[in-house]
């Protein structure tokens, strides 16, 4: 008995062919659903790690340092600053341990201050709270005074999303290095308040009235010889005055006539 054939294969082995076809053809389907996930999956990390970039650029960032004082080098200042672009409300700032001065102002501790010990309603973008801290000249040789200070802050923006942030601040960071004392418009302003000091101690202007004053527009050698003149007139006088009184040096004088 014969069996159908077709191109010289049996259905039985046309079976077999159409089977691996579609096995082949699911393994292809497998393959591209799986890459397209993998695309996909990376696409939308892609936009979530866009997203929050911008949500990171448009949030408010609140950040404590220590830095140097406009003043002085010698001076250095407790900042806090929101270098973010949305204002940061109800701030709250810890700082472990509390921050010592070496020589506290009675009434006035920096740990006291309202920025460390309440919480702070609104800090605008690019807006900065300075305070003075101490002087690196008091505190030399202090082992009692705290170097380092752990911070904490928390605060949110105007849509109630919340934030948190940890550092650590580090007086002596610059411990070991040089620096150039460039002179600015405080130093004027000091420079002139001396000047006033000066003027306002200075004995020949608090005398009321008018001030007489001799005033010569001569040069030097004509003064030396102005001087020179003077001087020897001034002798002529005295050694005429002199004679004048001498007890035999004064003459008579006669007129026609004989002894």
């Amino acid at each position: 008995m014969g069996t159908d054939t077709f191109w010289g294969l049996s259905a039985t082995a046309w079976t077999g062919i159409y089977t691996l076809i579609t096995a082949g053809l699911l393994a292809v389907a497998v393959v591209a659903a799986l890459y397209a996930k993998r695309q996909w999956d990376s696409a939308r990390g892609q936009a979530e790690e866009m997203r929050k970039a911008e949500l990171e650029g448009r949030r408010p960032y609140v950040i404590v340092t220590v830095e140097s004082s406009k003043v002085s080098r010698r001076r250095f200042d407790l900042v806090i600053r929101n270098i973010g672009q949305r204002p940061a409300e109800v701030v709250s700032i810890t700082l472990d341990p509390p921050p010592v001065r070496a020589h506290e102002t009675e009434g006035y501790p920096l740990a006291d201050a309202k920025m460390l010990s309440e919480p702070v309603a609104m800090i605008a973008p690019g807006q900065e709270m300075r305070a003075f801290y101490d002087t690196h000249i008091e505190r030399n040789g202090r082992d009692d005074l705290p170097t380092t200070h752990q911070v904490q802050v928390s605060y949110q923006d105007s849509s109630g999303h919340k934030y948190t942030g940890t550092s650590v601040i580090d007086i002596n960071a610059m411990r070991g290095t040089m620096y150039t004392d460039v002179k600015t418009v405080h130093d004027i302003a000091k420079s002139l308040a001396e000047i006033q000091k000066t003027l306002d101690n200075a004995s020949v202007l608090s005398r009321q009235g008018t001030l007489e004053a001799d005033v010569s527009v001569e040069s030097r050698v004509e003064q030396q010889e102005r001087l020179a003149i003077e001087e020897a007139e001034l002798r002529q006088q005295r050694e005429e005055l002199a004679r004048r009184l001498r007890p035999n040096g004064h003459s008579t004088n006669q007129t026609g006539g004989s002894a």
